[in-house]
């Protein structure tokens, strides 16, 4: 198959571990490290709201929002969102998932990523668009992180559109893959707010305590 041994394409598990500059084969699950586990949270977000593609050795997912393409991808909705989530890694489905070369790195540069260094091109468009990541993973940029809630809370709303902005704001993914730590919740919600599909129906004040279609941690409300 065109996938085997090309050089173009790698698994998210193998292109996570040669970002971070591990080895695949010897990653325990239960002991991934931080560098690691932050790089396979990015790519899967990126699969996950279209900023690059995906296929399995079969075909490809995520093709479009239709409702075939709904049904028949359902399976990694599932799967995208427990690892996700849930913080749940599964090595067979990660290493399942192939990416192309060329929309990483475009993606990477649109980003201000350093490309994978098993993937680096010998020349960038421009190096000064390549920005180094700060102390905590933070960007120097922090539109970064405002485009990082959003993805996050897009995909939140996606599976369930009554979750209230503000404990989206506090959620636990959010808070760590967000860096949502480093700013007041107030920030976040305002962020977030303009992609919220029932922010016409929502009443002012404190949000009503409720239980979703999914679960996720949230952050005690005394935090910010």
């Amino acid at each position: 198959m065109f996938l085997d041994d090309n050089p173009d394409y790698q698994t998210v598990w193998q292109l996570a571990h040669n970002w971070a500059g591990a080895d695949p084969n010897e990653t325990v699950i239960n002991a991934i490290t931080p560098k690691l586990r932050k790089h396979i949270i990015r790519l899967m977000l990126a699969i996950r709201n279209k900023k690059i593609s995906a296929r399995t050795r079969k075909r490809s997912i995520f093709i479009d929002d239709s409702v075939i393409s709904l049904i028949v991808d359902t399976p990694h909705y599932l799967k995208t969102l427990n690892c996700l989530l849930k913080d749940a890694i599964n090595k067979a489905y990660l290493d399942s998932l192939y990416v192309k070369r060329e929309e990483v790195i475009d993606w990477c540069i649109r980003s201000h990523y350093d490309p994978p260094f098993w993937w680096m091109p010998k020349y960038l468009p421009d190096r000064q668009i390549i920005t180094k990541e700060v102390k905590n993973y933070r960007p120097a940029n922090e539109i970064e992180d405002k485009i990082r809630w959003q993805t996050i809370a897009s995909t939140l709303w996606e599976f369930d559109p009554a979750i209230h902005p503000n404990h989206i704001a506090r959620s636990k993914i959010l808070q760590r893959i967000g860096n949502g730590t480093q700013y007041d919740i107030s920030t976040i919600t305002e962020w977030i707010t303009d992609l919220d599909p029932q922010k016409d129906y929502r009443k002012p004040g404190r949000p009503p305590k409720a239980e979703y279609s999914i679960r996720f941690e949230i952050t005690p409300k005394s935090k910010k």
